[in-house]
């Protein structure tokens, strides 16, 4: 008999956890767009679209422009381009919306055949919007996380396994953390000692060169690789904190983990995927989500002691609620939209000339969205193009190292600041005039002397 909790004949507890992370993704879905990275691959792919090709050197920066870089996400950068075509940045909320409502109903449909109640499912549903939540932006690496859902769900399922090859040839043309896929199914295999369903995932790998990269795409793996000391200088590459928000439900995912392993619901061979991923997650705070998906099997696993239910199915009042959430919600909140307030200069773009210009990486993100590749700009967030310059830039806004022979070496007789950043004294010490300046935002340019 079905307890209580689990009950489908009214709205439950059990129910109202399913609802809440609804409601987040939706809100979510309509926030202003604070992510720059989302809006370089905007432009990449309209130039992508012009040009009926991938793009192979860098277009935008006249600090490594021309050099080689390989676009990892060309294919979301087309659909981006087209979709920017149609209705300029009003696709966002919509895309974000369907995206994140894929990841999240596959999250559950994992969790629920995994455990079959409907309490547990709300549980990891909830625990992976607190997780998830903050990492969910435009840019291409929400299509990841639904592309290792995917996987997962496809991998388990030995009915399903056919599709991993075309899953794997659009994770490498969308994102390259296609290798956290490729390392779940090599760590599945190892632990079940499944070697029938090696020759799958051996064609598997085989489908991630064969993109419009080619071979080409390990070069973005090792790029990655190389860059990697340049990326904790990145706030979302940094090592997250045990007690923080984010990593919270991982730290509780595991210890569920651990107790269902003593309850005999994980197995010891589990360990060869929880160990490599759990610790994965304590590496940067950027690794926290792909680490939490890559656990969902083992951590539902571990929760049926919160009671099984009925086949999933809700009352009237249940699929009111659904609806209204996904159906009423959007247009109540959707004038939210478009770019966030204060994050990017878009008044103060308008002041810049046609000559050099140093900023940071946010604004460098939105001026080649905005006047990109025409307007070419210092640094943005490809930590993979520009490794060693990412560290000498951060020295030099932090004063470590002198900016003079920067801005000699590339010509640089103006600049777009945030106005409190240390740098504007500076500039302004040694002859720099103001020429525009609001709340967030100052242009700076040198001296006619």
């Amino acid at each position: 008999m079905p307890d209580a909790a689990s009950s489908p004949r009214r709205f439950s507890l059990a129910h109202l956890i399913l609802v809440i992370p609804w409601v987040a993704l939706v809100i979510d879905a309509w926030a202003p767009i604070q992510d720059n990275s989302f809006l370089w691959h905007v432009r990449a792919g309209t130039l992508q679209i012009n040009a009926g090709s991938v793009l192979t050197e860098d277009p935008f920066s006249y600090t490594a422009g021309g050099e080689a870089w390989l676009t990892q996400s060309w294919l979301v950068e087309l659909l981006y381009g087209r979709l920017e075509g149609l209705s300029g940045l009003d696709f966002v909320p919509w895309m974000m919306l369907v995206v994140t409502a894929l990841t999240f109903a596959s999250i559950a449909l994992i969790a629920y055949r995994v455990s079959t109640s409907v309490l547990t499912t709300g549980v990891v549903l909830l625990l992976s919007t607190v997780s998830l939540i903050s990492f969910l932006v435009p840019r291409p690496v929400i299509f990841s996380y639904l592309l290792f859902v995917l996987v997962i769900m496809g991998w388990e399922n030995r009915a399903t396994r056919w599709s991993m090859p075309f899953l794997f040839w659009i994770w490498a043309s969308v994102h390259g953390s296609f290798f956290l896929g490729l390392a779940y199914i090599g760590l599945r295999l190892l632990s079940r000692k499944d070697w029938k369903s090696l020759p799958t995932a051996f064609v598997s790998g085989l489908a991630t060169l064969v993109t419009a990269h080619g071979l080409a795409v390990t070069a973005i793996l090792l790029d990655f690789v190389a860059a990697r000391p340049y990326l904790s200088l990145l706030s979302e590459w940094r090592t997250p904190e045990l007690l923080s928000v984010v990593f919270f439900p991982f730290f509780v995912g595991i210890i569920l983990t651990f107790f269902g392993a003593t309850k005999g619901r994980v197995k010891s061979a589990d360990l060869i995927l929880i160990v490599p991923f759990f610790a994965m997650g304590l590496t940067a705070l950027r690794s926290v989500p792909p680490a939490w998906l890559a656990l969902i099997v083992p951590i539902s696993a571990s929760l049926p002691v919160l009671g099984r239910s009925l086949p999933l199915r809700f009352s009237r009042i249940s699929a009111g609620i659904f609806a209204a959430v996904v159906l009423v919600v959007p247009f109540v909140i959707r004038a939210d939209g478009g770019l966030g307030a204060g994050r990017f200069p878009e008044a103060a773009a308008d002041v810049l000339d046609d000559s050099p210009v140093f900023h940071n990486d946010v604004i460098g993100g939105y001026l080649i969205w905005a006047d990109g590749p025409e307007r070419q700009v210092f640094i943005d967030d490809r930590a993979e193009l520009f490794q060693g310059r990412i560290e000498k830039f951060v020295d030099i806004r932090n004063g470590r190292e002198p900016w003079e022979p920067t801005f000699q070496e590339y010509g640089i007789e103006q600049a777009l600041l945030v106005v409190d950043e240390p740098m504007v004294g500076w500039l302004t010490d040694a002859g720099w005039a103001s020429v525009y300046s609001d709340e967030d935002f100052i242009v700076l340019r040198a001296s006619a002397d």
